[in-house]
């Protein structure tokens, strides 16, 4: 069960879910289950346009503090989600230092989750040519499902926002069954359906060339 509630909230993070206040106290922290998980992250504060406002952590009697240890009190019309690295500038050091000192374990990498940036001609164009010719261990295709990739016989499929799809063309495409697979697929394409690069945010960008980086590592 811990293993699925940690891939739920790491899902969280990269999906961009929120909570709100109220939500957030019965759903997660006060959750038998989910809620020892949660007080291994550090999450942050929304306002309505989505910008980070702030940042706290769960601590085990089930308050709220900051990365200095000052109570926090979670406006009633706020929004609150996992935070992602790009969320904590400012601060992200202070969090790192904090987790280190008192040994806290984070259920999966995400204060030092590597960040990713398109190139500014990556940005306004439509395919990513730095994976074109890249090589994947075929039993990989595999292990990028649980991330939300739809697998084809000749492509990876994710959809980002309800209108923007990348597509991820291999050669020489999966036949159906695990056992029967050549090892390696060669990368043919990486488009994004619905627009350019550059309209992705910065956290959705990143999470997209962290989950090809580690395909194509």
């Amino acid at each position: 069960m811990t293993t699925e509630q940690t891939r739920r909230l790491e899902s969280a993070m990269v999906d961009g879910r929120r909570w709100r206040a109220d939500a957030f106290r019965a759903l997660v922290v006060d959750h038998p289950v989910l809620g020892p998980v949660a007080r291994q992250l550090v999450w942050a504060m929304f306002d309505a346009e989505e910008a980070a406002i702030g940042s706290f952590r769960i601590t085990k009697d089930l308050g709220l503090v900051d990365v200095d240890g000052a109570s926090q009190e979670l406006p009633a019309d706020a929004l609150i989600g996992v935070a992602h690295p790009l969320h904590l500038e400012g601060k992200l050091e202070q969090w790192r230092g904090l987790f280190a000192r008192d040994e806290l374990r984070q259920p999966f990498d995400q204060l030092n989750r590597g960040v990713y940036r398109f190139t500014p001609e990556e940005a306004v164009a439509d395919e990513l040519i730095r994976f074109v010719d890249r090589r994947v261990p075929t039993k990989r295709i595999y292990v990028v499902q649980q991330q939300g990739w739809e697998l084809s016989h000749t492509a990876l499929f994710r959809r980002f926002t309800p209108r923007r799809e990348v597509m991820v063309t291999l050669t020489p495409g999966i036949q159906g069954g695990y056992r029967y697979e050549v090892e390696e697929q060669r990368i043919v394409a990486v488009q994004l359906r619905g627009g350019e690069f550059g309209v992705l945010d910065a956290v959705t960008a990143s999470e997209l060339l962290r989950q090809l980086e580690r395909l194509a590592a």
